[in-house]
């Protein structure tokens, strides 16, 4: 067996050294931790978009059963589902 003898050109037992294969993993993962804080952020402020702002529809609902009776009659009953149905559109 001979001996691993290193000559003043750095190559061992005549063979030039082998290049060290380095992984470029670091700047992926940062390219992607950032893609993931911006999706985050966006997701946030859309979320927060949706909670302040209802919707025209929403608010009319809610003038349109304030005045609404409370009675069983079913004239009662027939009279508010009419002023409800008012608005509503029927074509398809």
């Amino acid at each position: 067996m001979e001996p691993n003898i290193q000559n003043s050109s750095g190559m061992m037992n005549g063979m030039p050294p082998e290049p060290k294969q380095t992984k470029k993993v670091g700047p992926i993962i940062g390219a992607l931790v950032i893609v993931l804080i911006i999706i985050i952020a966006a997701l946030y402020i859309f979320g927060k978009r949706l909670n302040t702002t209802a919707p025209a529809s929403m608010q009319n609902t809610t003038e349109n059963t304030a005045s609404l009776s409370s009675s069983t009659d079913t004239q009662d009953i027939n009279a508010d589902l009419d002023a409800q149905l008012k608005d509503v559109d029927y074509s398809f």
